[in-house]
């Protein structure tokens, strides 16, 4: 017996409820190409939304502010004399025999002190060597230096202004001795090339 022509009429309702049913969440609508489902946000899940942005924002800005303070950091430490002012004294006699070659790093507005022992008699100083150096606007390094050298009854004392990088010699004890100083400021380009140079002097294998 045919169904009566009415009885479609009340299952569509029933196929569109099955149809609904199957869509992810009631209310959501599936787009036409790729299957993407597409959601209305709520007040609460736009809150979160900006939050979240808010949140990564800052820590933008954090890391680039660790960032700046790194660089900054580097920089202040790279800036030229900050650590102070490499010392070289080389003292020689009269014939041109290099008797010592010392070196020390004067802090900026303090005292270095360096005082070197016979090899084969500890107790006994060769050399005893007091430096205070300083940067001048000009770029010169202003030096006071304390010299003695008592197995050659020298006692010096005095100040010259050096240029970074060109030896000073300086005559003691009435031609005694001949004293040489240079100095540098450390960091620097030349402090750098200064440390290259003497490793090229030295040569494989030795340390002195």
């Amino acid at each position: 017996m045919p169904r009566p022509q009415n009885s479609t009429r009340r299952a569509e309702p029933s196929a569109r409820k099955h149809a609904d049913s199957r869509l992810p969440f009631p209310g959501t609508c599936v787009a036409a190409h790729g299957g993407m489902t597409v959601r209305s946000l709520g007040p609460a899940s736009a809150s979160l939304v900006l939050m979240a942005a808010f949140l990564v924002g800052a820590g933008s800005a954090e890391v680039a502010v660790r960032t700046h303070d790194a660089v900054e950091r580097v920089r202040q430490e790279r800036e030229i004399g900050a650590a102070g002012q490499l010392v070289q004294l080389q003292l020689t006699s009269p014939d041109g025999e290099v008797l010592a070659r010392p070196r020390l790093i004067a802090p900026a507005g303090k005292t270095a002190e360096l005082v070197l022992h016979d090899p084969a008699r500890p107790d006994e100083i060769r050399l005893a060597l007091r430096v205070e150096a300083s940067r001048e606007p000009s770029g010169e390094i202003a030096l006071r230096y304390d010299l003695w050298v008592p197995d050659r009854a020298v006692s010096a004392r005095g100040q010259v202004s050096l240029t970074p990088g060109v030896e000073h010699e300086v005559s003691l004890g009435d031609g005694t001795l001949v004293a040489s100083l240079l100095a540098l400021p450390v960091p620097s380009a030349a402090f750098d090339a200064y440390l290259e140079a003497e490793s090229a002097r030295r040569g494989p294998g030795k340390t002195t």
